[in-house]
């Protein structure tokens, strides 16, 4: 029971524990669970308000008219209806859908029985949860136009009820107090409100900031060496689990010292950066590329087979050779060794094997391709 009250607490509050780490999609399924709860949560709450009191309505308090106790029997029946679909496919889209019925069903209920029980026993009280629920659950913007909509047509019935509500009781130094006190309240809430979406959309642009720090080399905009490592697991378990070929191929600028001493290291950046936006028009959306460390470079390429690899990496490699790059005029090559996966192989005996290919490729002369299961 404590660790329920306690998810309840966190997930309607949209918190994590102190010193927690937490990801953009974590974040925003987090924003969605407590929306999520929030509006079960007032559904709950609606249908068995209202299915308690027409039942002290029908049994024991039978000062209303038989018509708004159909109305509480209803809409309670309406909210009920709102806990089961909601329960049945909980997805976003499910809940924007029951959110605007919710809404709507909230706002024709209380207008009702406002029309059919005005001002009698403090009726008029449950309008206050009214623009709460509507700028809570539909957001600042849309959130009001629902709540101001409802605000105009209930003062409009409140204004005409001026000295006839309640034997007269109902005058006009009460119905200034009503407007004051909605009025008040609908624009708390929607600044409350437009201060969490602003915090909400801070926080978001913080996590994607982050995770472009923690996942993107800084110099050449592509994959760092923490974001491919992960892209290589994830491309080894699929080829395991679907038997699927996969090659690696790892490649290195040639002599790459002898262009930072020619040209500068400025220069020498640049020529990186022009390099890999070169490469990145060749390459796949299925496939992965990154920095592996310095002027060296990997790529995976799923559902390649070893020859087709090569082909592909001859057409980089001769791309690259015939490249004139604009702050440096000395020709750059690349020398590429490739690996092929074999299953039950782990990532570092696949990098191995790639690693030794292109320490042959370099060996050899530079500029060309080796392929580690071609190696004597």
């Amino acid at each position: 029971m404590k660790s329920f009250f306690k998810k309840m607490y966190t997930t309607l509050l949209c918190i994590t524990p102190p010193n927690s780490s937490i990801s953009l999609d974590s974040f925003q399924r987090l924003d969605h669970n407590r929306k999520r709860l929030l509006l079960k949560t007032c559904l709950y709450i609606t249908f068995f308000t209202l299915f308690i009191f027409s039942c002290l309505h029908a049994f024991v308090y039978q000062g209303i008219s038989n018509l708004a106790f159909l109305l509480e029997i209803t809409f309670s029946l309406a909210a009920l209806y709102g806990i089961i679909s909601l329960t049945r496919s909980p997805t976003p889209e499910k809940i924007a859908k029951i959110t605007t019925f919710s809404t709507l069903i909230f706002a024709a209920f209380l207008l009702m029985f406002i029309h059919l029980v005005p001002h009698q026993n403090f009726s008029l009280i449950w309008v206050f949860f009214f623009p709460i629920f509507a700028i809570i659950m539909h957001g600042p913007k849309i959130g009001l136009r629902y709540a101001l909509v409802f605000l105009v047509a209930l003062l409009s019935m409140t204004y005409n009820g001026i000295g006839y509500w309640h034997n007269g009781d109902w005058n006009t130094l009460s119905f200034i107090r009503l407007s004051l006190a909605m009025t008040i309240l609908t624009f708390i809430i929607y600044v409350n409100e437009v201060a969490l979406t602003n915090a909400k959309l801070q926080a978001e642009f913080s996590l994607e900031k982050l995770h472009s720090l923690s996942s993107i080399d800084a110099l050449t905009q592509i994959a760092n060496r923490r974001k491919i490592d992960q892209a290589l697991f994830n491309a080894i378990q699929h080829a395991e689990r679907y038997n699927a070929p996969l090659t690696l191929t790892l490649f290195d600028i040639d002599d790459f010292k002898r262009i930072n001493d020619q040209c500068g290291h400025l220069a020498g950046d640049k020529v990186l950066f022009e390099l890999v936006q070169q490469i990145k028009s060749s390459i796949r959306s299925t496939d992965s590329f990154g920095r592996w460390g310095g002027e060296e470079f990997l790529i995976i390429l799923p559902n390649e087979t070893l020859e087709s690899a090569r082909q592909f990496c001859e057409k980089i490699r001769v791309c690259i050779e015939n490249t004139t790059f604009t702050e440096c005029s000395t020709q750059i090559t690349c020398s590429f060794g490739i690996a092929e996966f074999k299953k039950g192989m782990t990532e570092d005996q696949l990098i191995e094997q790639a690693d030794k290919a292109l320490y042959l490729a370099k060996d050899s002369g530079k500029n060309q391709i080796k392929i580690f299961s071609e190696i004597p």
